[in-house]
């Protein structure tokens, strides 16, 4: 939980303020509703990347998709040697057909991203009618951005770090730390699984 001492400098004054005259009895109850948005998000957070992760193990034929990454590769390394020897007729070959390599792989995906959109649409549209425009606490460090937007890349650039977030960046980082946690977790669970069926 919070203490009212450890509350952002950037959270509301007037917030703080509200704070120091809650009557004792209620004042466990008012701070915990002060971070309730946060846990709330890190949950869906949480959630949504087991459920995202579980999706792909089902739907995705992941030795597949291994195969197809390094078959990339190859073409990769084959149209930049091409492009050194001057075979520009051969190159143009080459790119076609690591085209219809990376059509293959996105085919291969598709089905997951098609069941998992509905869940993660039906997440941010009740993320956004309970937080949308609010502003609280965060349970962990995050970057501040001046104008964040998810498709300006130049925006990505953070200019500090803050305690203070609304839900949707919230999410983001949240979302992206609990799948690198997952992953790495998957990993080393398949590996435990190799290693007793060897």
């Amino acid at each position: 939980m919070l203490l009212i001492a450890n509350l952002p400098n950037d959270f509301g004054k007037s917030q703080k303020e509200a704070l120091y005259n809650i009557p004792k009895k209620k004042f466990i109850g008012e701070r915990l509703a002060i971070i309730e948005p946060t846990i709330i998000i890190l949950v869906i957070g949480i959630a949504l990347a087991i459920v995202s992760k579980l999706i792909q193990r089902k739907f995705v034929d992941k030795e597949k998709m291994k195969s197809l990454k390094a078959r990339i590769k190859e073409k990769q390394a084959e149209i930049k040697k091409l492009m050194k020897e001057g075979k520009k007729d051969k190159v143009a070959g080459a790119q076609k057909e690591m085209l219809e390599i990376n059509s293959e792989m996105l085919q291969g995906t598709m089905k997951a991203t098609w069941i998992s959109l509905p869940v993660f649409l039906v997440s941010f549209a009740v993320m956004s009618f309970f937080y949308g425009g609010m502003t609280f606490p965060s349970l962990i460090p995050l970057p501040q951005f001046a104008n964040w937007a998810i498709l300006n890349p130049f925006s990505w650039v953070p200019i500090g770090i803050t305690m203070t977030t609304g839900y949707y960046k919230a999410y983001f980082f949240y979302y992206l730390i609990a799948t690198i946690i997952i992953t790495v977790i998957m990993k080393i669970y398949d590996k435990m699984i190799k290693w007793f069926l060897w």
